[in-house]
């Protein structure tokens, strides 16, 4: 945005060349608490307000932006009467389409609450004897972080609350649970809230229990030592020549043939249990996690998104599934630019953005890849199982399968967690003494022809899965992410080969290509 209001702070300016382009965009424009996002008790609640009102105003008659204010319980409130989160709710006017909804949390404080010492005490001996001035610039920064930005006031509160815990806290771990609290804030207002919420976990096998990624001699796998040693020296090679870090694990029916970290990630060793980044290659757990409320029955694959997300529930939506969202086939621009800057990871209410993007074709006609259709799907699950969709993952999906040591958001996952997920999908949705889904639900997200669903689209695909032959031959399948980490199963043979990398480092086609390919020679030869 171009302008801040009180303690907001703008985003880079919007490059809009004219009326047209601002109403085609105009779901990008944001709007915050007038005062910023620290509140002090006692205080009327303020009215939301837009970052860019001279823009807003030139597209709507009346940029006044009706805004409502929740205490912890969620009742409505006109005024802080008591310290801690409160939850802001607008439903601005749009120029196109429905209104703009946007909610976001602020932090209440007590009147003497002084902000300065709070940030002094939160980074005290951080970098004091080395760079006094430094360390004081640093207090500031916390602080006008704080007084502008949801993330700052939501780090705040936590700082304050009374149940802060006393060790470290998980990157991620505060917005992800501030996220959980905007969902049930949203069904709320979406009068979901006595409606029962909807759970799929893990059920129980009642007979044998399936592979699970196990240590056992390397006799029980179709490698010999030599191989193992050519694959290892291969992986040494790249490290030395890219000195990027990363860790892969490489595994047949369930049995680990090699795992091996290179490189540090701060200042610690990188071994396969190093949370390193995901990027793209989250989508194959979000298909995971779809494809559990698909098998228990609570919604259907091919069922349009705007059954749960009311923006979407149009005549020009119909083709508008959950199918067409994770095969990127939506029709919804959704610039990569836009999708970097605004990650959904923990943003509630992304789909109202979302409803007033571009449409560039009917959904279900032509193939673009992206993320949009993924985060519509993961805001209707939230709806049905009110929590953020990575916080249920973590507490429905990832700890029965004993995964551990997880950023929220997808901000750390190690190449044995992902090994874990490849066995899972190798074994048709079983892991050890549990089923996640059945064989049925685990064929309908591997990749298959579209045509049978939309008749325009000749090609494969999956649900958080895509062909990936060329990586370990035919039938293969996985996914990988923009940080180079990779997930790629071959049913065939039972192979699983999980890297997980934050970057792609110099020439990481070429070798990532040469590995694979002395992969392929081992279970051929």
């Amino acid at each position: 945005m171009i302008a801040a209001i009180g303690f907001i702070v703008a985003e880079p300016a919007l490059a809009i060349a004219d009326e047209a382009e601002l109403r085609e965009r105009f779901g990008e424009q944001q709007f915050a608490p007038a005062g910023g996002f620290v509140l002090r008790q006692g205080q009327k609640l303020p009215d939301l307000v837009w970052n860019n009102p001279e823009l807003a105003a030139t597209v709507v008659d009346n940029p006044a932006i009706p805004t409502r204010w929740f205490d912890e319980q969620f009742e409505e409130v006109e005024n802080a009467a008591e310290t801690g989160r409160y939850y802001a709710y607008g439903e601005a006017p749009a120029p196109n389409g429905p209104v703009l909804r946007q909610a976001m949390t602020c932090c209440c404080v007590a009147k003497e609450v002084n902000l300065k010492a709070v940030a002094e005490k939160s980074i005290a001996g951080r970098t004091e004897a080395q760079n006094p001035g430094g360390w004081r610039e640093e207090v500031d920064d916390l602080v006008r972080q704080w007084q502008s930005t949801e993330e700052g006031a939501v780090e705040l509160a936590a700082l304050l609350g009374a149940d802060r815990p006393s060790g470290p806290v998980r990157r991620g771990q505060w917005q992800m649970e501030n996220a959980t609290q905007h969902v049930l804030l949203k069904r709320k207002l979406m009068g979901l809230d006595r409606q029962p919420l909807v759970k799929a976990t893990p059920r129980k096998l009642q007979g044998e229990a399936a592979p699970t990624l196990r240590k056992a001699p390397l006799t029980e796998t179709d490698f010999s030592e030599e191989q193992v040693r050519a694959i290892q020296s291969k992986l040494k090679e790249w490290y030395a020549d890219s000195r990027e870090p990363m860790a892969i694990v490489i595994a047949q029916n369930g049995v680990v043939v090699l795992a091996k970290g290179f490189g540090t990630l701060n200042g610690e060793k990188v071994t396969v249990d190093t949370p390193m980044s995901l990027d793209s290659a989250m989508k194959p757990l979000i298909g995971l996690q779809l494809a559990t409320y698909i098998d228990r029955g609570h919604l259907q694959l091919d069922e349009p998104i705007g059954n749960y997300l009311p923006d979407f529930d149009t005549p020009r939506d119909r083709n508008l599934t959950f199918r067409a969202g994770h095969v990127h086939a939506t029709g919804i621009h959704f610039p990569w630019e836009l999708a970097f800057r605004r990650l959904f990871y923990f943003h509630t209410w992304h789909e109202s953005l979302i409803a007033h993007c571009k449409r560039e074709w009917e959904p279900g006609t032509e193939h673009r890849y992206g993320v949009v259709g993924v985060i519509l799907s993961v805001r209707a699950l939230e709806l049905l199982r009110g929590r953020n969709y990575w916080d249920a993952m973590e507490r429905d999906l990832i700890a029965p399968l004993g995964i551990h040591n997880v950023l929220p958001g997808g901000r750390g996952f190690s190449a044995e967690n992902m090994a874990r997920i490849g066995v899972l999908l190798h074994n048709g949705g079983k892991y050890g003494l549990w089923e996640v889904f059945s064989e049925k639900t685990h064929a309908a997200i591997l990749p298959t022809s579209l045509k049978p669903y939309f008749p325009d689209l000749d090609m494969e695909y999956g649900i958080g899965l895509k062909d990936a032959s060329q990586h370990l031959g035919p039938g293969s399948y996985g996914h990988g992410g923009g940080c180079g980490t990779l997930l790629a199963i071959n049913p065939e043979q039972h192979l699983v080969v999980a890297m997980v990398r934050n970057g792609h480092g110099k020439d990481y086609k070429k070798y990532r290509d040469e590995l694979m390919a002395l992969v392929r020679k081992s279970i051929q030869e």
